[in-house]
């Protein structure tokens, strides 16, 4: 690095070296440094020698590629790419001639300022000083000495200020603001309110609904029942009767996070969180379309003065992000009520609820409505700790495996004494003695750490106090980086308890054994390693969500108490998780999601321990392509305040342009028949689906192809639900595509929704028979819940009124239902009726 040495190429059987130069480079290089193994101990030998080759060409390494592929560029015996007839589609890069100059007149130009702190950086005095326009003479012999004399300063700050820049890029942070707007007001209709079976204090949830009533707010309540709680079919059928009774239910709010007697078998997951889960379940299989709203007290801090008190039930919020993306049109919010709730927080609460806006995370406190927000979290000029050094002894649990492997050699690098790395006990565990264990002992050994690796069950209390007073005790422990983690992807509804409890076991359990066992410790360093599932949530990563927003609790606690802590919410990093597939990473760098190399992780890690951070997110977001996919399904006030981002929501809005272009394109397609109508549609399906795709045209947008086999994954069945719903003026599901799986498919359903076109589709005698007795099954109690059993006595009353003007009895209003035509029955009692 000293002579400039910025790419590093490794001739050896397997990646050995490359991950060890990381760590012996000056900080300031290793971002800028380019590491590439020759081969791998596993895999195509030809291929990783091909990809080397291709990584040092696009490093700007110039190959020989005459004589890699025998003097043939391109090679004789590889095939052209493949062609069809007529398209004509050209997927070469081509030159793209630069853009024209837009400085002001007498501007510097961009080129020339790179030129100049180019040479700053490299020191190269005769660059600079024609860059300066000084020539070597004795009329400039002055100033040329001076700059000479500063070089070496001014090459030092830009350094150090390309460093701080790459590192604030990823850095954010979680905190709180007054509700913007806070009004009063009282939702309309009655809330469902759920209760608890059984809490440590039963007197604050009992005393919230009658707080709520005092205001104006109508409620009724549902208290679980012992068991079946977390029971997600009883659950159901409990809300069913519940629901059942009120025709009017404006949301539910559910009390049941309050609930923090630890579940049995567990050391931190609570009753009050399973049991939300299957609230959460139970009205999805209901169908049911009411906002579930769920309250905690004390799982949130919304500044130094606020008092977390409850981590056990900051998992509900964990959770929550997920169930909002997940389940858009069925979430409410997350709310976070003060320790006393009385009737001026009731008040805050109701005003809050009744017009929230877009908002849905709140924390409702004595000082009114506070909502969450994330904004970037640039490094402070001041460093608590900068002479900063392991020693001692650092405890790494899973320190064998994934970004624990990095961080064992970050400590190692840093002058790490005795580093005891924790592999767990279960089968599917590293073993102390496998290949890849001994090699990284064996690295690490190398840069002068004495090295333990321990099998350790770290949900186990007594395991762990036996790991600190033994291997973990000598010399003096003085450090902890918990890693251990179990990553478990899958959608809210189809997760279960027990695997809600696996993954805090892996996560927090151990963390909450820690923190028990070294409260009284003076420790340099104690850092977790959390996700930023725990900071704005993931499709399928509640149950992330759920243990590392937990785990931040813990962490924000610890450090309320006095003691270190740190946690470091990581984005994606590259080749770790789902950041190890190619595909993956393709499908992440679209929606906006760029892995981070580990070098730039361990970078932004000491930086997170020398500034003394409690809680901080290290993540590269493209903000320009993940806001439109994050927001798509549901707008979120959380990012909105970071910059460039409300320009970005803006720019998504339709404008009156778009809108009056919709209403045109519907008026032509009313006015036009049958075949013209289906061409239309047709058009506008295959330009908005090539859109979504990345095509330059609608070739590749055959009608009959299933939208899947086109290549459409989740963003791009968002991307076209927007393009589609915008181009026609209408809001469009976001399973579209899912729906209706073809082109020709949606194109039917298309005109059908937007004309009340269906086609030749007549209701024969015995269809009408099927759905007379289909209707004929269903308990009225079912239309009462889904408001259309008024509709239908409503309209049997006008029936019956308009011969005599007599009103019928409710057996008279259930014949004259029964002999109506089913067609019009169904369409009649539908008509204003929104379920």
């Amino acid at each position: 690095a000293d002579y400039g040495v910025g790419i590093y190429l490794e001739l050896a059987p397997d990646a050995v070296l490359s991950a060890m130069v990381g760590d012996c480079l000056p900080e300031e290089s290793v971002e800028e440094s380019v590491v590439v193994p020759s081969l791998r101990r596993e895999g195509d030998e030809p291929r990783a020698l091909l990809s080397a080759v291709a990584r040092l060409h696009v490093a700007g390494v110039r190959i020989d590629f005459g004589a890699l592929f025998g003097g043939a560029v391109p090679p004789v015996h590889l095939p052209d790419l493949p062609t069809y007839a007529f398209q004509r589609a050209h997927y070469w890069l081509h030159d793209t001639p630069p853009a024209a100059h837009q400085s002001p007149v007498g501007a510097p130009d961009d080129t020339d300022d790179a030129r100049f702190w180019a040479a700053v950086e490299r020191e190269d005095l005769g660059s600079v000083a024609e860059a300066l326009s000084l020539a070597d003479g004795e009329g400039d012999r002055a100033a040329l000495d001076a700059v000479g004399g500063a070089l070496g300063v001014l090459s030092d700050w830009r350094r150090k200020r390309g460093e701080k820049s790459a590192a604030d890029r990823l850095r954010y942070q979680v905190t709180w603001k007054p509700l913007p707007g806070a009004a009063s007001g009282v939702p309309t209709g009655t809330w469902l309110v759920v209760l608890p079976y059984g809490c440590r204090d039963e007197e604050y949830a009992a005393q919230v609904a009658p707080a709520l009533n005092r205001q104006g707010l109508r409620t009724t309540t549902l208290r679980l029942d012992g068991a079946d709680s977390a029971d997600r079919a009883a659950l159901a059928e409990a809300l069913r009767g519940a629901l059942a009774d009120h025709e009017d239910i404006g949301g539910v709010l559910s009390l049941l996070a309050l609930d923090q007697r630890i579940r049995p078998g567990s050391a931190t997951l609570t009753e009050g969180a399973t049991a939300t889960l299957a609230l959460v379940q139970a009205l999805g299989d209901l169908g049911s379309g009411h906002r579930l709203y769920c309250a905690t007290t004390g799982a949130v801090s919304v500044g130094a003065a606020d008092r977390l008190s409850a981590p056990e039930q900051a998992a509900v919020w964990g959770l929550g992000l997920a169930v909002a993306l997940e389940q858009p049109d069925r979430w409410g919010a997350l709310v976070d009520l003060p320790d006393a709730f009385d009737d001026r927080a009731a008040r805050t609460l109701l005003g809050a609820l009744a017009d929230p806006g877009d908002e849905d995370q709140l924390a409702i406190r004595a000082t009114g409505a506070f909502v969450r927000r994330m904004r970037s979290h640039p490094l402070p000029t001041a460093v608590a700790k900068p002479e900063w050094r392991p020693r001692g002894t650092v405890l790494v649990t899973g320190g064998t495996e994934g970004l624990g492997r990095h961080a064992a050699r970050w400590l190692a690098g840093a002058g790490a004494e005795h580093l005891v790395l924790t592999v767990g006990t279960d089968p599917g565990a590293p073993d102390p003695e496998e290949p890849d264990v001994v090699a990284l002992r064996g690295e690490l050994s190398g840069q002068g750490a004495k090295v333990t690796v321990c099998p350790v069950d770290l949900t186990d209390r007594d395991a762990v106090e036996r790991l600190l007073t033994g291997p973990a005790a000598y010399p003096e422990l003085t450090g902890v980086v918990h890693t251990a983690d179990l990553a478990r992807i899958a959608q809210t509804d189809a997760t279960g308890a027990d695997e809600l409890a696996r993954t805090l076991a892996a996560k927090v359990d151990g963390l909450l054994h820690l923190d028990t066992l070294l409260a009284d410790r003076e420790l340099d360093l104690f850092v977790v390693f959390s996700s930023v599932a725990s900071v704005w949530g993931g499709g399928g990563q509640g149950l992330i969500g759920a243990a590392n927003a937990q785990l931040d609790a813990l962490i924000e606690r610890r450090r309320a108490r006095g003691p270190a802590a740190t946690s470091v919410a990581w984005g994606v990093i590259d080749g770790f998780g789902v950041a190890a597939d190619a595909t993956a990473q393709e499908q992440l760098r679209r929606r906006g999601v760029l892995p981070m190399a580990p070098e730039a992780a361990m970078a932004a890690l000491t930086h997170a321990v020398r500034h003394d951070d409690t809680l901080v997110a290290v993540a590269d977001i493209d903000w320009a392509a993940f806001v439109p996919a994050f927001t798509s399904l549901r707008p979120s006030p959380l990012i909105g305040d970071l910059p460039g981002v409300q320009e970005i929501v803006d720019s998504l809005r339709p404008d009156e342009a778009t809108d009056e272009s919709a209403s045109e394109f519907l008026r032509e397609l009313a006015a036009g028949s049958d075949a013209e109508r289906e061409r239309a549609l047709m058009k506008v399906v295959r330009e908005n689906a090539a859109i979504a795709l990345g095509h330059s045209g609608v070739e590749a947008v055959k009608p009959q192809r299933a939208f899947q086999e086109l290549g459409f994954d989740s963003l791009a069945a968002v991307n076209l639900r927007n393009t589609l719903g915008a181009a026609l003026g209408t809001r469009l599901p976001a399973t579209l595509v899912f729906d209706y799986p073809t082109p020709i498919a949606l194109v039917e359903y298309l005109r059908t929704e937007l004309l009340g076109d269906r086609g030749d589709d007549e209701v024969t005698e015995a269809d009408e028979e099927e759905i007379r007795r289909v209707l004929a099954s269903v308990p009225f109690s079912r239309f009462r819940e889904a408001g259309v059993l008024a509709a239908l006595r409503s309209l049997a009353r006008t029936d019956a009124t308009a011969g005599n003007g007599s009103r019928p009895s409710a057996d008279e209003e259930l014949d004259l239902i029964d002999g109506m035509d089913i067609a019009g029955l169904v369409q009649r009692a539908f008509d204003g009726t929104q379920l």
